[in-house]
């Protein structure tokens, strides 16, 4: 009567319309404001991309992307502060960050992005539906 029911979840890379509609939404938002001359038309490029890494490639879970994002706006935050704002500074600053959470994530038992099968060869929590 009081069965708990999870709901079966998949493995590796993954795509869908509605991700092929927001890459190309964010894409034109990107030229619009790259055309209007807007400094920071780049974020969008790096956050998009990012995020898309996140949640399609390696599906790292929300603790590890919150992680990422206070650490986007802290490290964005000190090139400001030091009036050297550039999307080449910031990315360089980024990427270990990334890096370092991907690799994080992947060495967690919960871990079902890319390359999944072969890390984790045997059925998680995550898979079964009680690991979100």
């Amino acid at each position: 009567m009081f069965e708990t029911r999870y709901k079966a979840r998949d493995r590796g890379f993954r795509f869908s319309t509605t991700d092929a509609v927001a890459i190309g939404v964010f894409t034109c938002a990107a030229v619009v404001l790259w055309r209007l001359d807007s400094p920071l038309w780049w974020m969008l490029v790096i956050t998009a991309g990012h995020f898309f890494l996140f949640c399609n490639v390696f599906r790292i879970d929300r603790r590890h992307e919150l992680i990422w994002a206070a650490l986007f706006i802290v490290n964005v935050g000190v090139w400001v502060w030091f009036d050297h704002l550039s999307w080449a500074g910031v990315l360089f600053c980024q990427l270990p960050v990334t890096a370092g959470l991907v690799v994080a994530n992947m060495r967690a038992p919960g871990y079902h992005g890319v390359f999944a099968d072969r890390l984790n060869p045997k059925p998680n929590g995550h898979l079964e539906g009680r690991i979100p």
